[in-house]
């Protein structure tokens, strides 16, 4: 048992490139300590979540949102480690550092302006030819594995291409297991590019479950990405007086609030339907923990009280969380009234603040920016080379293919903060 329980371990601190030196970290504490430590981890603090701080509140942006979800996936491994380590043990084990690297990896993909770019960008891409388009989270898998700088070297003194992160936190990082086309069921996500299909493909080759089945940290870090966007985000949104949470929760059987709200999400989500009343129900449990009846003032009370509640939420998403054995295609067990409050909680945020005219008036010129930053890019990667940064103009010479070029072109847009294309926006328009 000892001796396969070693291997096991080994198998999972395995990197795809052999590196030389010893460390006195875990394996999985230095695949933290890279990802945190990369410019791209960094460049996260200048790009939005939802809204923009410029908006005249601190919202969460992607560094604040991420270092949360890391926070809330190691916090869950390390329970249930502690509260289930048989289980924990038969499946193969479970780590909260490669849990938590994982996590701060998983949205470092994300390009400026968050979702509308990245569907912008994957529209581009494929009528550019580029069969799997651009993804999100295939963009993080590619960045940690292809494009960041790390301090890895080879026995040779070669550097190590990408962070080489071991197998466990690349596994963790897989939120979709899958490559473009490999899993017709859910063809709108997946987790890797074509490009990348050999590490890919070497991760998931020691993965004890299904073929498509996340594994542990990964499950454990999607979850703590639910909590983290819902909840922080909810309260955001009241503090800045976007949602009316305070007469959202009002008991009242005439809510118009209530009412509104419920109509336009079930309109809207029409898969949502048949499940209707349990879902309103879940909601009605969420709000009657909300101890404040009327709008935020910013006073100390109304902050102690907020801080409770978060805690009070986060605390009921996490105890809902256990590990199984029961099931082949997922080893991790949520509740389904856990899974439907996190659902109200981010149609919330969809109904208040991103169908608002507001977010879709700015939402329509960043998606004009995005274009229009990709076509000139797209022509001066044929001619024009000067317009990117050395180690991107060394990349396209070397690269023969139409597709090729388009793809690093796409690496180049995701990796700017929104500062940066607006300003190359502005400079290559002349509307300074």
């Amino acid at each position: 048992m000892l001796a396969e329980q070693k291997q096991i371990s080994e198998t999972r601190d395995a990197r795809f490139v052999r590196e030389a030196g010893v460390d006195y970290r875990s394996a999985a504490q230095v695949d933290r300590d890279r990802v945190q430590y990369s410019s791209a981890f960094a460049r996260l603090g200048e790009v939005t979540q939802v809204v923009s701080a410029a908006k005249g509140y601190a919202y969460h942006n992607r560094l604040t949102h991420t270092l949360k979800v890391a926070q809330l996936a190691r916090r869950l491994g390390e329970k249930l480690n502690k509260e289930q380590p048989e289980i924990a043990s038969q499946l193969h084990g479970l780590d909260p550092d490669a849990a938590e690297a994982a996590a701060l990896a998983h949205d470092i993909g994300h390009p400026p302006f968050g979702h509308l770019a990245e569907e912008t960008l994957d529209g581009l891409c494929k009528s550019s030819g580029l069969r799997d388009g651009y993804e999100g989270n295939a963009q993080s898998f590619r960045i940690v594995t292809r494009i960041a700088t790390g301090d890895g070297f080879t026995s040779t003194g070669v550097p190590v291409t990408g962070l080489n992160l071991t197998r466990a936190t690349l596994n963790a990082l897989l939120k979709y297991p899958w490559i473009h086309g490999d899993n017709p069921e859910n063809a709108k996500k997946w987790g890797s590019y074509e490009s990348e299909r050999p590490i890919f493909e070497w991760v998931r080759e020691q993965q004890p479950f299904g073929k498509n089945v996340k594994c542990i940290e990964a499950e454990l870090m999607d979850w703590a990405d639910d909590i983290t966007y819902s909840v922080h985000d909810l309260i955001d949104f009241y503090c800045a007086g976007r949602i009316p949470l305070e007469r959202l929760a009002e008991n009242s059987d005439a809510n118009e609030d209530r009412e509104a709200f419920f109509e336009e999400v079930f309109q809207r989500k029409q898969d949502l339907q048949s499940r209707r009343d349990g879902l309103m129900g879940a909601f009605q449990d969420i709000t009657k923990y909300f101890p404040l009846r009327q709008r935020y003032l910013g006073t100390g009370k109304q902050k102690a009280w907020l801080w409770r509640y978060t805690t009070v939420l986060i605390s009921r998403y996490v105890d809902a969380v256990k590990l199984s054995l029961d099931r082949p295609d997922r080893c991790v067990e949520i509740p389904g009234w856990a899974r439907d409050e996190i659902a109200m909680l981010k149609q919330l945020t969809w109904h208040y603040v991103i169908l608002h005219n507001d977010l879709a008036l700015e939402q329509h010129g960043y998606r004009e920016m995005i274009k229009t930053t990709f076509d000139v890019l797209k022509h001066a990667s044929q001619k024009e080379l000067k317009l990117f940064p050395p180690y991107l103009k060394e990349q396209l010479q070397q690269t023969e293919t139409e597709t090729g070029r388009i793809r690093l072109i796409t690496d180049h847009i995701s990796s700017m903060t929104e500062k940066e294309i607006m300003r190359f926006h502005r400079a290559v328009t002349g509307r300074h």
